[in-house]
């Protein structure tokens, strides 16, 4: 059985989204002295590909020029540093600053945003996640899908709101617009409108109760159910018992059982 991780790297390269990988890394392969570049690269792929930054430089310099448009290709000098990394980026004449520390076993990228003063942080371990500095995406980094999405939620989405972010946002709010509610019976009505008596269908043959308490016009009925009619019917008598054998009197059935000493002429 294929292992998960090289599936997924196989299902992302048979995709579109590491095309063009192999052609920035061939530009910068013979630079490369270290594993932590690899994951600069790789970032600085996402970034200049599916955010649409534009790399203006090495350096931590908080101003930008008019004329600086930037490149999608990595600049002379950008790893000459052996423990850190700084690198401009340019979207819609907005600075973005990507800093990178190397620790003794982690790799620390932050991303800030110079308008806004948003940064955002991730910590990776490059030894563990890139195999070799040489060769296919596959053979350096086999979790490079999984890496990708580290980036993509703990260091640009934080930070860049724009582009790829608010196209997924946008399809995601499209796809909850169409969810429809499996319980829900017929379209929500507007607050305040009333739908006359009868007009609509009555679900599952429940009785149209509680439209009176509702509507101020007091059409409809209220929470109480009517009283049966037919005597047949469950005996209902909130006010007293009623003689069957005279339906038209009101007075105690001859039947129940009187209290003890009981005395009719008791208040004469």
């Amino acid at each position: 059985m294929e292992p998960s991780s090289s599936r997924s790297a196989s299902e992302a390269l048979s995709s579109d989204f590491f095309y063009g990988w192999d052609l920035l890394y061939k530009s910068v392969d013979s630079k490369i002295n270290k594993k932590a570049d690899v994951l600069i690269v790789l970032s600085h792929f996402l970034l200049t590909k599916h955010y649409k930054f534009r790399c203006v430089g090495i350096g931590d310099d908080k101003t930008l020029s008019e004329d600086e448009e930037g490149s999608e290709l990595l600049p002379d000098h950008w790893n000459g540093d052996s423990t850190k990394y700084a690198l401009r980026y340019v979207h819609n004449k907005v600075l973005y600053l990507l800093l990178g520390h190397i620790t003794e076993d982690d790799l620390i990228l932050n991303l800030l945003d110079i308008n806004t003063k948003n940064v955002s942080n991730i910590c990776v371990t490059p030894e563990s996640l890139v195999a070799e500095v040489n060769g296919g995406i596959i053979k350096m980094m086999p979790t490079a899908t999984d890496i990708v999405e580290r980036f993509r939620k703990e260091l640009c989405d934080p930070v860049f709101t724009g582009n790829s972010r608010e196209v997924t946002t946008q399809t995601r709010a499209n796809t909850s617009a169409q969810v429809t509610d499996p319980l829900r019976i017929g379209e929500p009505r507007r607050p305040g409108s009333y739908m006359p008596h009868g007009f609509d269908s009555r679900p599952f043959g429940f009785p149209d109760v509680g439209r009176g308490d509702l509507d101020p016009l007091g059409r409809g009925s209220g929470n109480l159910f009517p009283f049966p009619a037919n005597p047949g019917l469950a005996r209902f008598d909130p006010f007293n018992p009623i003689n069957p054998h005279n339906p038209g009197s009101m007075g105690p059935n001859p039947d129940h059982m009187r209290p003890p000493n009981w005395n009719p002429d008791y208040y004469m």
